[in-house]
Parts: C-alpha cells; structure tokens; sequence
C-alpha cells in the first residue's frame, strides 16, 4: 500500500505541469484564434470604407458618422442616398441606428464560438491649416542624376501638413501622347541630329515631360520657356489647399481644405469566461486590436 500510494503521489506531481501546459494551449489556441478573427474584421471594414464610403460622406468622431443628408443635390454624389446608406450600414455595421450626427460606425459582433467583440471606427480628419496661404506650386529641378540616383528634394516645408510631391516627367516615354516639337516616336528613315531626339532610345535616360503641363518650367531656355525638357526635369510640390476644392460639409476655415483623413479601428474583447459576450467590459481580460489606413479624397 505504501508503495502504491508513493507511486500515486509521483505521478500526480508529474502531472500537474502536464495539465497546466495543457490549459495554457487551451487559452492561447483560442487567444490566437480571436485575434485572427478580430484581425479579419478590421482588415474587412477598412477596406469597405476605402473602396465603398465617399470622402465626403465619412464624418470624424469617435465613433465615426457617415452622413448623406447634407450631399443631396451635391453633383457627382447622386447615387449615395438613404436606400444606399442604410445598405451600407445593415452590411458593415448591422445594428447601428441612424443619429442627428448620422449612422455611428460601431456595432458588436460574435464569432461562432459565441466570444463577442465591439468594432469602433476612430476618423481624424488631416486638413490643411488656416495660416497655410494659397500659393503657386513649388517647382525645383531635381538635377542631371535622377532616375539613376535620387532626385534633388524640396526643403522642409513652412507648415506641419501633408503636401504633395510630384515630377512633371512622372513616367518613361511609352507613347506618342509624349511627343513634342521635333520629338517623333519610331520614326522611319530619320535620324537623330545629335541635338534634337527623335525617338525613345535616343533620350538621356528615356525620360520626358508630360505633354499637358500647365506650369512653366523654370531655369529653362531652350527653345522657348514653355517648351518640354527631356532631362533634369521639374518637381512640383502642393499643400492641400493649392490640389483641391473647399469640402462641402464646413465652412470652418480649419478644417474647409482637407483632402486626407485618417481612419482607425479598433476591435475589443474580452477573454474572461465571465464577460465573453461583454467587451466593453474591464478587466484583466480586455484584449484590442488597431488597423489603421488613410482615405485621400479622389473626387477632387
């Protein structure tokens, strides 16, 4: 009986990290399979406001709106009303009421484990500041080196704002639409003179302006001052003031001239058995997630 008893004694004590490693995998395989899930959703929602929620419709807040009311008669915006809106919200956020603000962004869900999780859009909007004046574009020469080394960059930029960079030159010659003056794409029986290129080959690192420029180029004189430069071509920088229209929900002057917004979701749970279809709930359990994106305004 001693025996027997010492024996059991034994292999109890070997068991118990047995049982405990077993618990452990236990929680994190379903740790592991809600933030997958979790991960998902996000990945889903976000997508569905980039590529189905017009700028113009999607409100900052926390939760974030998305209004269509004050879009009635706006041109280009005829197809987003409340048959649309009320589509959109059964689709992504099912539940969500409609407020003065609009319908909130937020709903909760379950997986088909029963474990519920809240989805909360978060949008800030990026706008071009008050003091930040609407002026030309900048335009600088990149230099002689570029594509083959990095362009020549603008200095840092007066305001704390997003701006947008560009080269008039964006892309390699590809195309007759890039022709100009005595440039001819694949010509038969010509030849080049040395001075005046004639087709893609011949160009100094095949790079060319784009026929429809509107701004002069500067340092430039050659020909004449609106003619194209196929080498050391020109950037061009904008603040948001300059690329685009006032947006039609504010007439706040902080806030009239903003092309960017910044879109985060944040999905919470919580793992404590207590509180699984509670995830608003606190608690040593509360688990979250953040994605985050940014949604230009392409209507512009």
């Amino acid at each position: 009986m001693i025996e027997i008893i010492l024996a059991m004694a034994i292999l109890a004590i070997t068991m118990v990290p047995v049982f405990y490693f077993m618990t452990k995998g236990a929680a994190d395989t379903d740790f592991n399979f809600s933030r997958m899930f979790a991960i998902s959703r996000a990945s889903e929602t976000l997508n569905a406001m980039l590529d189905n929620v017009p700028f113009q419709a999607l409100r900052a807040g926390v939760p974030a709106y998305i209004r269509i009311d004050d879009l009635i008669g706006v041109e280009g915006y005829e197809n987003y009303n409340e048959e649309w809106a009320t589509r959109f919200i059964n689709t992504v956020y099912p539940g969500s009421e409609k407020t003065s603000a609009g319908w909130p962004c937020q709903v909760i869900i379950s997986d088909p484990r029963g474990q519920h999780y809240l989805v909360t859009l978060r949008v800030e909007d990026i706008p071009s500041l008050a003091k930040s004046v609407s002026l030309k574009p900048e335009m600088k020469r990149i230099g002689n080196e570029y594509p083959g080394k990095a362009p020549t960059d603008f200095s840092a930029f007066t305001s704390l704002e997003p701006t947008f960079n560009f080269l008039k030159n964006p892309a390699k010659l590809q195309s007759q639409a890039w022709h100009q003056i005595k440039y001819v794409p694949n010509p038969v029986s010509q030849m080049s003179d040395g001075s005046n290129y004639l087709f893609e080959t011949e160009l100094a690192k095949k790079v060319s302006e784009n026929h429809e420029n509107f701004y002069r180029d500067e340092g430039y004189e050659k020909l004449h001052a609106d003619a194209f430069r196929f080498t050391n071509p020109t950037a061009v920088r904008m603040n948001q003031r300059m690329a685009k229209s006032m947006v039609s929900y504010t007439n706040d002057e902080n806030f009239k001239y903003c092309g960017l917004k910044r879109l985060i979701i944040e999905v919470q749970w919580n793992v404590e058995k207590a509180f699984l279809k509670s995830p608003e709930q606190p608690g040593t359990g509360l688990k979250r997630i953040h994605l985050m994106t940014i949604k230009a305004d392409i209507d512009v």
